[in-house]
């Protein structure tokens, strides 16, 4: 199925911060496509090859890595963007983010992305931004978790003298 590119409007939350221009660069590279329930946009552990944006939909992100109980961290949905920062940092994804039902996506390929970073440095203030609203929400997420007692902080060292 064949919807209209990103390029026309700021519709997430990184096309948002970046010049039409840079839009436009991208757009020429985007894959719009639609993916049923249950599609693994992002998988823990495994290196994305596409930076994905989530232009209609419901996702679901899980911690999943280190053991076999998944733990929700929430739900998401249009102008999310997913892999920013194992595509920026080269470390590879700590979450699952599974479509909950039919979800309309973009991808853009690793290596365009990472070229027009390299091209145009000031595109990485715009990922900037978003990796830091991520970690404000992820944050968020870990307090929320820690006061209901789902999840546990790790005892601190005995100070030594």
């Amino acid at each position: 199925m064949n919807t209209p590119p990103l390029q026309s409007e700021a519709t997430n939350e990184l096309y948002e911060m970046l010049s039409p221009q840079l839009r436009g660069e991208l757009a020429r590279f985007e894959q719009v496509r639609i993916v049923p329930a249950g599609t693994h946009l992002i998988s823990c552990g495994v290196p994305p090859e596409h930076l994905v944006i989530v232009n209609a939909g419901k996702v679901e992100i899980t911690l999943n890595c280190s053991s076999r109980h998944a733990a929700s961290l929430g739900y998401s949905g249009a102008g999310k963007v997913f892999g920013m920062r194992a595509l920026v940092s080269g470390e590879l994804p700590e979450v699952d983010v599974t479509c909950m039902e039919s979800c309309s996506i973009t991808t853009v390929p690793r290596d365009v992305f990472l070229a027009l970073l390299k091209n145009n440095p000031q595109a990485y203030f715009a990922v900037a931004k978003v990796l830091s609203s991520d970690l404000q929400i992820a944050d968020r997420i870990l307090r929320g978790n820690t006061r209901r007692g789902t999840l546990r902080p790790r005892p601190r060292p005995a100070k030594t003298v």
